[in-house]
């Protein structure tokens, strides 16, 4: 019997409003007593699942980015969904659902995290060592066995050791970081693994690595992922993880407002409208007039790319992303197996998440010897009012012999109540079932407990989510819409 040694989760967005793993009343606020319901069925059907499958010791949970959400909501409301995760996989220390050693992989959402880390590990170099001239690093090896025993996330191990108590005897999990690739190799090179989050196939990820370019054109062509993370981290970190925590962490805070009323560009329109009168006031000359009419032009255009981001496009990947996990898997993530393993395996699972859109499907090997499988974890986020059915959420199961599956949860259909858990269907025709997935498909029952009430309360979940945010929007749109406040303000 297969077992199964890592249980890979991305985008819980744990924290946010819009999130199915958050327990919100139903009113639509936090409400930090209690686990999301969701939440616990998936925990419970992931113990029953390890449980039938034999595994002897306790799968490593991989956490592959945007685990917490940062840019939308506060770091204490973040914490208290997290505390649930925590009490429900390691609360009873004489059966831990995942290994204590948790392996993180932070996204573009809780960047923040992995500038904590690396301040931290730098703090503690110049502590240790009397040379003051090493630089920071950006980016740490894919190989988890290459990792110091120092080199955790300080942050998330404290809410994880609170969650469980202060001063309680149960142990409590450490969090290893690998950014921005966690990479695994069998022992007889033939088969890998590599888990990212993925938000660097998007291109807005990589903005700054476009005006490096443009400002010295003699850059080498394929960067490394070093490079690419020193150029891009400062805006990842600023635009996606800190700057929608400004503000004393009200309801109504500005990004999560803007975020949400992506969905309604003319009222995304009025706010630009009202942001150009207090910087630019009305007045009859001809360049005023010029200068507002290309703000006004400037605006309208910036709200719309943004709304129509990668995860609102209807296809699984849409044309630029595909590119992107193309230059990424044979640029960055091929020169960093090159330089740990010192060989390609032959045959390469790229599993990543960020899109929201969950999926595996073979790629075009390139300059890889073998077959390459993309694997997208998909998200646990409803963050539109309507039904956008590419969008869902998987868990990716790996074995010791690094087969990969993946386990279907839910997706956003049209009807949520049409969908059950399932094994997700062969990639190739030609392909034969894995021995991880043969088991799966025999061992899951989509019409039996557990699966079938993780099914019903992700239906019922992914219609409250819809319906809170729709409520959301119509504030936010009242609110942009009705008359602004007389004379100047901000001071």
């Amino acid at each position: 019997m297969p077992d199964i040694r890592y249980v890979c989760l991305s985008d819980l967005h744990l924290g946010a409003a819009t999130s199915v793993l958050t327990h919100l009343d139903a009113e639509g606020n936090h409400s930090p007593r209690d686990p999301a319901p969701l939440l616990t069925a998936v925990l419970a059907g992931l113990r029953k699942l390890i449980r039938d499958s034999g595994t002897t010791t306790p799968p490593t949970l991989v956490l592959h980015g945007d685990l917490f959400e940062l840019a939308l909501t506060t770091m204490e409301v973040a914490a208290d969904t997290f505390g649930h995760l925590v009490t429900e996989a390691w609360g009873d220390p004489d059966d831990p659902l995942f290994a204590y050693e948790v392996l993180f992989v932070p996204g573009n959402h809780d960047h923040h995290l992995w500038e904590i880390t690396r301040e931290q590990q730098y703090e503690d170099y110049l502590h240790q060592s009397p040379n003051w001239n090493r630089p920071m690093v950006h980016v740490t090896a894919m190989r988890p066995d290459r990792l110091a025993d120092t080199d955790r996330e300080p942050i998330v191990g404290e809410f994880a050791r609170r969650a469980l108590g202060v001063d309680s005897s149960i142990a409590s999990p450490i969090f290893r970081v690998l950014y921005p690739n966690l990479g695994l190799v069998d022992e007889s090179g033939e088969r890998g693994v590599v888990i990212t989050h993925g938000h660097y196939l998007e291109p807005m990820y990589r903005a700054m690595t476009y005006l490096h370019n443009a400002i010295s054109p003699k850059r080498p062509p394929r960067l490394t992922i070093a490079q690419l993370e020193a150029d891009n981290w400062a805006w990842i970190d600023f635009f996606w993880s800190t700057m929608g925590r400004s503000g004393e962490g009200d309801a109504d805070e500005v990004i999560p407002v803007l975020y949400e009323l992506l969905q309604d560009q003319p009222a995304m329109q009025a706010i630009v409208n009202r942001v150009i009168d207090e910087f630019l006031p009305r007045n009859r000359s001809l360049l005023r007039r010029a200068q507002r009419w290309t703000l006004r032009r400037a605006g309208r255009h910036a709200s719309a790319e943004i709304a129509s981001r990668e995860r609102h496009h209807a296809e699984l990947l849409s044309p630029a992303a595909t590119t992107g996990l193309t230059h990424y898997v044979e640029g960055p993530v091929l020169g960093q197996l090159l330089d740990e393993f010192d060989e390609v395996p032959k045959r390469l699972d790229f599993v990543f998440g960020h899109t929201h859109k969950p999926f595996a499907a073979r790629r075009q090997p390139g300059e890889y010897p073998g077959v390459v499988v993309a694997h997208n974890s998909g998200g646990w986020v409803v963050d539109a009012v309507h039904p956008e059915p590419n969008k869902g959420a998987s868990v990716v199961l790996i074995s010791s012999e690094l087969e990969v599956v993946d386990l279907s949860i839910y997706h956003q259909e049209v009807d949520p109540d049409d969908f059950r858990v399932a094994v997700t269907a062969v990639i190739d025709p030609r392909d034969e079932p894995t021995p991880l997935r043969a088991w799966l498909l025999d061992t899951i029952d989509a019409d039996a407990t557990p699966w079938a009430e993780i099914a019903d309360l992700a239906a019922l979940t992914v219609r409250e989510r819809r319906q809170q945010l729709e409520r959301r929007i119509q504030r936010g749109t009242a609110a942009v819409r009705s008359e602004p406040p007389v004379g100047p303000r901000g001071w």
